[in-house]
């Protein structure tokens, strides 16, 4: 890669922008006007997501735990913000007509995406922000919606032959983020000497976004 980024800046692109572009382009399918909802969408991931998405012209719906968060994804270009809760699919009025959806919530929430999609849409399980439990008692033919897909993708596949890097456009990302298209700047930088103030911010859910520790 060329980039006239920092090393912090390029730091906080491939764990979120890479592993974004893929669920959205390769397991999503997304294309100009879609609608997708991305739940979590406050998280680092989910906020390059929804940067990516809303860039490429899709309609996009973003949930997150808290209405104080509800900002930042208007400032991403969201046509709007839900308070993330499990059975989502019960009140969202585009419910049976959403195109696509990113789980980044988990497993607690997964076969509620499903409900949401129209017949051919399509759901991604790419995160655990609501834990790592299995989903209880799951049973495909009677538990998943009719008609739609489920995929998964994890970035610790990266680097494998099935999925080198370079299948992903780091150059063109990084151009668009010096752009000022992506807001892929990390929230906080930290000194090496910082690390356990790092953890803090981490772990008591004050990051907002990407954290980078500088060695």
């Amino acid at each position: 890669m060329e980039s006239g980024l920092s090393w912090a800046e390029l730091a906080a692109i491939p764990e979120t922008y890479a592993t974004a572009w893929t669920c959205l382009f390769r397991n999503l399918e997304i294309t100009l006007g879609q609608t997708l909802v991305i739940r979590g969408a406050t998280s680092s991931f989910g906020q390059a997501a929804v940067n990516m998405s809303v860039n490429a012209g899709a309609r996009v719906i973003g949930t997150t735990r808290s209405r104080d968060r509800f900002s930042i994804l208007e400032t991403l270009g969201a046509v709007r913000a839900e308070v993330e809760e499990p059975k989502l699919s019960k009140r969202i009025a585009e419910a049976g007509k959403i195109d696509a959806v990113l789980d980044l919530v988990g497993n607690s929430t997964i076969l509620d995406s499903l409900d949401m999609l129209r017949r051919g849409g399509r759901a991604c399980l790419a995160g655990w922000l609501g834990g790592l439990a299995p989903i209880a008692d799951f049973n495909a033919l009677l538990q998943m919606a009719n008609g739609v897909y489920l995929t998964f993708f994890g970035s610790f596949v990266f680097g494998k032959p099935g999925f080198p890097l370079s299948d992903v456009p780091l150059q063109a990302i990084a151009a668009e983020i010096e752009r000022g298209r992506y807001k892929a700047k990390p929230t906080r930088v930290f000194r090496f000497e910082e690390i356990q103030e790092a953890h803090r911010v981490m772990e008591s859910n004050e990051a907002k976004g990407k954290l980078v520790v500088v060695l």
